[in-house]
C-alpha cells in the first residue's frame, strides 16, 4: 500500500508543505547559525550536523532541511521524499541527491523513508552508482484509516468487539456521565497547547512541546491556516472540563493526527482517547474531501492502538548513505556483534 501513503506528488504531504518548512526554518535556523557542531548548506537543502559515534568517534551526517537528526531534536517528519520547492514543481529526488552529494563528508541520513517505495528504490539506485554503502535502520509502521473505499459504519463493522467498544460504543456510557461536546479550539493555539503540555506531563512526566518545538508547532498552525490547510484542535469535553485534545491537520485530502493528550482513569471503562478518535475518524468519513486518517508511526503508551485501529499500514525505515569506509566498517562490526547477541 505504499502508493496510498506515498502520492505521485510527494511534495503535497504535510511534511513537505511550504508551511512545514517554512515553520521549521522559523524556529530552527536559528540554532544551526549558533550552534559550532551545526552547519547549514541551503545550495543542499540540508544541513551537516557532528555527534560522536559511542561518545568517541566524532561522525559528520547530513540531514535534509524539516527533519531531526543528531544535535537537532525537531518534531519527526515521515514519508520523506524530497526537499520542498518553493514553484509547483519540485525537483527529483535523483537531482537532489545529486546536489547533496558533495556535502557528505561521513554519512547522509534520510529519515522514515517508505520501504520498497519509488523513493526508497530510486535511492538504492543512486548509492550503487556513487558507491556508497546503504544502511537501512530503525523500521517503523506507519498507519491509517481509509475513509473513502467505504463508510463510518463498515468500518466500524470491521473492528474487533474490544476494539469498537472503546472507539464508538462507550459513547452512550460517556453521554450518561454528562453533557459531551467535540469541540474546535482555533484559534486558541497558546491554550491548546497547554493543555496537551499538561495531559502528557501527567501521563509521560515530561511537557509535549517545548521550545523551540513551541515555537515550531505555533509557526505551523498559524501557516497552515494561511495557506488554505485545516487545522482542528480538536477538544473532547464533559460538562466543561476538557477530557481529551487531538491536534489533526488536514492538508491536500489527508488528516494527519499530529499528537493528543486525555484525561487517565477519569470515567471508569471510558478510554478517553480512542472514544476521541472515534469522533475524529468519523467526521473525516463524513468528508468528501479527506481520502484518510492518518496515524503516522509510533505506539501507544500500554499498546499499539494504531494497528487495531487502522486498515492501511506501511514500513518506514531510516536510510544512512555512508560515503566514509572507516565508518561504514564500524556499521559492519556493530551489525555482526548484534547478532552474534541475538
Amino acid at each position: 500500500m505504499t502508493t496510498f501513503f506515498h502520492p505521485e506528488q510527494a511534495h503535497t504531504t504535510l511534511f513537505q508543505s511550504p508551511a512545514w518548512h517554512q515553520a521549521w526554518h522559523h524556529s530552527w535556523r536559528p540554532i544551526l547559525e549558533q550552534d559550532p557542531q551545526l552547519n547549514a548548506i541551503s545550495v543542499a537543502g540540508a544541513y551537516q550536523t557532528w555527534a560522536s559515534l559511542k561518545g568517541i568517534i566524532p561522525v559528520c551526517s547530513l540531514v535534509p532541511f524539516g527533519c531531526q537528526g543528531p544535535r537537532l531534536g525537531s518534531m519527526r517528519s515521515e514519508y520523506w521524499h524530497q526537499v520542498a520547492a518553493i514553484d509547483s514543481r519540485p525537483p527529483s529526488i535523483e537531482g537532489w541527491l545529486q546536489r547533496a552529494l558533495p556535502y557528505i563528508k561521513h554519512q547522509l541520513l534520510l529519515p522514515d523513508v517508505i520501504f520498497d517505495s519509488a523513493s526508497h528504490e530510486a535511492i538504492r539506485r543512486f548509492a550503487a552508482a556513487h558507491k556508497l554503502t546503504l544502511l537501512e535502520r530503525n523500521e517503523s509502521c506507519a498507519y491509517a484509516v481509509d475513509c473513502q473505499s467505504h463508510s463510518f459504519t463498515t468500518y466500524l463493522a470491521q473492528l474487533g468487539s474490544s476494539s469498537r467498544l472503546k472507539l464508538f460504543n462507550r459513547r452512550k456510557r460517556l453521554a450518561q456521565v454528562g453533557h459531551v461536546r467535540v469541540v474546535n479550539r482555533w484559534p486558541d493555539i497558546t491554550g491548546f497547547i497547554e493543555q496537551i503540555n499538561g495531559f502528557h506531563q501527567s501521563r509521560w512526566g515530561r511537557p509535549c512541546f517545548t521550545a523551540p518545538n513551541r515555537i515550531f508547532i505555533e509557526q505551523l498552525l498559524t501557516q497552515l491556516v494561511a495557506d488554505g490547510h485545516r487545522v482542528d484542535l480538536s477538544t473532547l469535553i464533559v460538562d466543561e472540563q476538557v477530557v481529551s485534545v487531538l491536534l489533526d491537520l488536514t492538508v491536500n485530502k489527508r488528516t494527519y493526527n499530529l499528537q493528543g493528550g486525555f484525561l487517565e482513569s477519569r470515567f471508569n471503562g471510558i478510554s478517553l482517547g480512542t472514544l476521541h478518535f472515534g469522533y475524529q475518524i468519523e467526521k473525516a468519513f463524513l468528508d468528501p474531501d479527506v481520502l484518510a486518517y492518518d496515524f503516522m508511526a509510533g505506539d501507544g503508551k500500554n499498546s499499539n492502538y494504531k494497528e487495531k485501529l487502522a486498515t492501511l499500514k506501511t514500513q518506514l525505515v531510516d536510510l544512512a548513505l555512508v560515503k566514509s569506509r572507516w565508518l561504514a566498517a564500524c556499521y559492519r562490526l556493530n551489525a555482526q556483534k548484534n547478532r552474534l547477541l541475538d
